[in-house]
């Protein structure tokens, strides 16, 4: 017999064409001050939860004042011109599709 998890699921964000032309321009600096790989918007090696992941917590989280045993972000919906792409030992990246 298996239980089912119990996950908060996040509401699943909508970008425009402006919003995902930022985030694909945009690298963040890190703490050592090295920038990623443009448009990164999950990191592969991140304890946090960010888009299209799933994060379990030992002891669980409370959102919403209820208790969850994680928390899950579903991927963006972005405009057909765009895409998400893993980019190896990073993470997922958005871009402009290449015609």
């Amino acid at each position: 017999m298996t239980m089912k998890t119990k996950l908060y699921v996040h509401k699943q964000e909508v970008w425009d064409e402006k919003e995902c032309e930022r985030k694909a321009r945009y690298a963040p600096k890190d703490a050592w001050g090295n920038c990623p790989p443009k448009g990164i918007i999950s990191q592969s090696g991140s304890p946090y939860v960010q888009y299209g992941k799933t994060v379990r917590f030992n002891g669980g989280c409370i959102r919403d004042e209820k208790w969850y045993e994680g928390e899950t972000m579903p991927m963006p919906s972005i405009p057909k011109n765009y895409e998400i792409v893993p980019l190896t030992a990073w993470g997922l990246i958005i871009q402009k599709k290449k015609v």
